[in-house]
């Protein structure tokens, strides 16, 4: 079930609901009465950013990535964009970014963030990699891609995406939630990849000659 604008208000509202049990925290909400719309709520892009390098370093290896942590940070870098500012995605350039509110959801709500469809239209793909699970607590990355044919400008701050909230039932009890373990939780800003967490990883890559 998705929730509503009543429902997310209420879980929103601090003298209603308790931490982890039934509270929803986005902040911050600079405009509560524009950010939340009938079942979602409006985020805004934040100001660090991961881009590729621009240099020729030949093939990403996801094995040497699950060798060594530090093996990314060849290939990417991390830069902060100040407010009042922009930057520019050219056509086909990818890069990492984050929302500017942090999100807490409670044992009984999972979500998903969307690229808003003004954004699409102008030719700008806005995509969030994994579902935002119950009792998640940081920002929310966010993969940015132009796939149109002119470059576009973004300003930090501005609204770049949504999220939606859906029930979970029964909601998860501890022991699901200590199996669960979050790669980016307590997030404060876009990181680089933890593929090299991913198990038997190796064993899926190896590639013979």
């Amino acid at each position: 079930m998705t929730l509503s604008r009543e429902e997310i208000t209420r879980r929103l509202n601090p003298t209603l609901t308790k931490p982890d049990e039934d509270r929803i925290v986005v902040t911050p909400l600079l405009d509560m009465n524009d950010q939340v719309g009938r079942v979602e709520i409006d985020l805004r892009l934040g100001s660090q950013f991961i881009l590729f390098k621009e240099h020729f370093q030949g093939s990403l290896n996801p094995i040497e990535l699950s060798e060594s942590e530090s093996y990314i940070e060849s290939y990417q870098e991390e830069i902060v964009i100040p407010y009042r500012k922009k930057i520019v995605l050219h056509p086909g350039r990818f890069i990492v970014g984050s929302t500017l509110e942090y999100i807490a959801l409670p044992r009984d709500i999972e979500a998903q963030v969307e690229g808003r469809s003004s954004w699409a239209r102008l030719g700008l793909t806005v995509a969030s990699a994994t579902t935002v699970h119950p009792l998640y607590k940081g920002v929310v990355t966010l993969e940015l891609c132009n796939n149109g044919t002119i470059p576009l400008e973004l300003v930090p701050g501005v609204k770049i995406a949504q999220i939606i909230f859906r029930l979970v039932t029964p909601p998860l009890s501890d022991q699901q939630m200590e199996e669960i373990k979050c790669k980016y939780q307590y997030s404060i800003g876009p990181g680089f990849s933890k593929l090299y967490d991913d198990k038997n990883l190796k064993q899926f890559l190896a590639i013979d000659g």
